[in-house]
């Protein structure tokens, strides 16, 4: 479309090197610990493997965790890619709770936490999202990543056949960076 217009390529380049959407690789840096939090919407197979690898090869030596969970009454085959992923990639995996509509968000963790522990990953179950971002920052060591996927910038969670409001994923991280002091 740009060169329809007459646009050059270098103007094309800088333009889309500040190109920010919203939930999608977002980059927070704590002031009082280096630590990297990357909140991305990531939420299936290829938008999670593709960010885990390209976080795996941006990082190579440092710790990875993830934060994220997966919907309820609907796709299912979601929960053991996403858990074989983070078993795969991450050093560690807080499961949580991501639109758990009719289920119970404890069973879709603990289905989800038998791929990752079949991969050899390290997990916690936490269902309070917020409480399971605050454990990743707190927890991660120095020099580590944590991604936050799953929500990205959405603004509530479908619990039975309502949504409730919620912060996004990086209001979360904003909340606990300044709270905790981080």
């Amino acid at each position: 479309l740009c060169m329809t217009k007459g646009v050059g390529y270098e103007s094309m380049q800088a333009g889309l090197g500040k190109a920010r959407v919203e939930g999608r690789v977002q980059l927070y840096t704590p002031a009082n610990k280096k630590l990297s939090i990357i909140v991305d919407y990531a939420h299936n197979k290829m938008s999670f493997q593709t960010l885990a690898e390209s976080t795996r090869e941006a990082y190579p030596e440092s710790s990875i965790s993830v934060v994220f969970g997966a919907p309820g009454s609907k796709a299912f085959g979601r929960r053991k890619d996403l858990g074989e992923i983070a078993g795969k990639y991450c050093n560690h995996s807080y499961i949580t709770e991501d639109d758990p509509a009719d289920e119970k968000p404890e069973d879709i963790c603990a289905e989800i936490a038998k791929y990752v522990e079949a991969e050899g990953g390290a997990y916690d179950i936490i269902i309070d999202r917020r409480e399971a971002i605050r454990r990743a920052i707190i927890e991660t060591p120095e020099n580590g990543v944590v991604l936050v996927i799953g929500k990205g910038a959405e603004t509530s969670q479908k619990r039975g056949t309502v949504y409730v409001d919620t912060p996004s994923d990086g209001e979360y991280v904003e909340d606990i960076l300044k709270s905790e002091n981080i």
